[in-house]
């Protein structure tokens, strides 16, 4: 392959990974300050048999903070939460807005911060996956931030990610492995 079609090879390979599909370099760059309101967002309806309340809070979190997403309770529910006991808190997506959620009691009675877990695991069905990094400023960074952390809002890099993934029906995300909340 010729440098210049390597070239292309990689600058489109950018373009997916960044959303940037369609754009020119120049309009790429000045995109994110010329982004215009979304006509509607995208609703993902949710059902809590546990952790209700914790539930109603997350999603009103998520729908503060992502202008592209309204979480609604009810509807044909694509994100199901439920208690566990044993085996720690855990997402299983299924797709963009798709998930079953299992809150360990065993976490909770750990110390761990209820709504954060809720809202953790709800992140990875709105296709945010774990960031171990130990910060309490990142919900997806989960338990790794220890028992002490009870932030349950995602920081602006995790709002826009499911913005942009929410933006324009576009969707693609891989589904397969559980993502587990580590206390």
């Amino acid at each position: 392959m010729s440098l210049r079609g390597y070239t292309r090879v990689l600058t489109a390979t950018a373009a997916l990974v960044l959303g940037l599909v369609g754009m020119s370099a120049t309009t790429a760059s000045a995109a994110p300050a010329q982004q215009a309101a979304p006509a509607a967002a995208r609703t993902v309806y949710y059902s809590a048999s546990s952790y209700s309340s914790q539930a109603d809070q997350a999603a009103q979190i998520w729908n503060s903070r992502v202008p592209n997403l309204r979480l609604v309770r009810g509807g044909s529910a694509t994100i199901r939460i439920s208690a566990t006991t044993g085996g720690g808190s855990r997402a299983y997506p299924c797709g963009l807005g798709c998930a079953t959620i299992y809150i360990d009691t065993r976490d909770v009675a750990a110390g761990n911060d209820a709504l954060r877990i809720v809202a953790h695991e709800m992140g990875h069905g709105l296709g945010l996956p774990d960031n171990y990094n130990g910060v309490c400023s990142y919900l997806m960074s989960g338990g790794s931030a220890g028992t002490s952390c009870r932030n349950p809002y995602p920081n602006s890099g995790e709002s826009s990610r499911v913005n942009q993934l929410f933006a324009g029906g576009r969707v693609a995300m891989s589904v397969g492995s559980s993502q587990v909340y580590a206390p």
